[in-house]
């Protein structure tokens, strides 16, 4: 399959999970863009994530918060 066919197959099934990750450390700010709709309560973060699946999901809001400075 191409490259360009596999993009869009993955596109096609890729869902919207709302997952749970804990804020990092208190002082925590975000800078630059944010890629998720999120809401953040407490030290809770609900963020809404595209993904395959819900593991792929938690893995990337949770490397979203660990990669923002």
């Amino acid at each position: 399959m191409s490259d360009y066919r596999e993009v869009i197959d993955r596109a096609r099934r890729m869902q919207d999970f709302q997952v749970q990750v804990e804020v990092p450390a208190e002082g925590f700010r975000f800078t630059g863009v944010i890629p998720y709709d999120m809401e953040i309560v407490g030290r809770q973060a609900f963020v809404t994530v595209p993904a395959l699946s819900i593991e792929e999901a938690v893995q990337k809001a949770n490397e979203f918060f660990q990669n923002t400075p």
